[in-house]
């Protein structure tokens, strides 16, 4: 059987040729994790919401003060998805302090019925809230946890109230009394492009949630551009849920079928 085709490439506007070691020149921003980065999905090589996508990754670049051309993205970005070894994967586009723009094809995970968490406690640092910086060293370590634990993923919680907060890379949503809610954008969490998908195809609510709280819940979701809309088991030593109610899967039928709608040529 042949080997797998090296995942595509481009450092600064060029395709690392197949087979050939991707290297980037070492700057501050990848010493020191100063950057910031966007995950896109394509969808036979075309993006969702990609225009939604990089205009967010130009609003973090803003909160830490860093230049990006947006125009060059766009074409760059057109570039990638024609190149990329999957028709559907995902996307990472990764923009340093010293200017690099590093794009990487990335496998999409396995489909799952249904995934455990880790409540993990963390603190969001306030002078990046609302940005998608390199500085992710906190949301890896709470998902190694996690899978050390024997769980798929973590549920971060916010460390002084135990108040539930995100996925380490997905929003995190419950159903309460069939209605779909997120944690307030005000605690510091992502203002998450498939959250607001989700907000436009089902119609959401906010409120603050103790962890403890989601025993209660009729169900509950991690949503991402990744993952789309993932149906949680179990919270560990909180509650098993059941990931086939009749009100996850609508809800998640419905992100989904509102996703295939925002595909668009790049």
């Amino acid at each position: 059987m042949d080997a797998p085709r090296p995942l595509a490439v481009m450092i600064d506007g060029s395709l690392v040729p197949p087979g050939t070691p991707a290297r980037v020149e070492i700057d501050d921003g990848l010493v020191r994790g100063d950057g910031v980065f966007e995950g896109l999905r394509t969808y036979g090589r075309r993006p969702r919401t990609p225009g939604a996508h990089l205009e967010r990754l130009s609003r973090s670049a803003r909160a830490v003060g860093l230049d990006v051309d947006l125009g060059l993205l766009r074409r760059e970005l057109a570039t990638f998805c024609r190149a990329t070894v999957q028709e559907d994967c995902g996307v990472r586009l990764i923009v340093t302090r010293g200017g690099h723009r590093i794009w990487r094809e990335e496998a999409l995970p396995s489909p799952r019925p249904s995934v455990g968490l880790l409540p993990v406690e963390h603190r969001v640092t306030p002078i990046l809230i609302g940005s998608k910086t390199l500085s992710y060293a906190a949301n890896m370590q709470a998902q190694r946890r996690a899978r050390a634990a024997g769980m798929d993923d973590a549920l971060l919680v916010r460390a002084e109230d135990r108040v539930v907060l995100e996925g380490p890379t997905t929003s995190f949503a419950w159903i309460e009394r069939g209605t779909l809610v997120f944690p307030p954008l005000s605690l510091g969490v992502l203002d998450s492009i498939t959250r607001r998908v989700a907000a436009e195809a089902v119609g959401v609510r906010e409120r603050e949630m103790p962890l403890e709280g989601l025993a209660e819940a009729e169900g509950a979701l991690l949503l991402s551009t990744v993952v789309e809309a993932q149906p949680v088991g179990t919270i560990a030593g909180i509650a098993d849920l059941d990931p086939e109610a009749p009100r996850v899967r609508e809800i998640a039928r419905a992100v989904r079928e509102a996703i295939a709608a925002r595909v668009e040529d790049p």
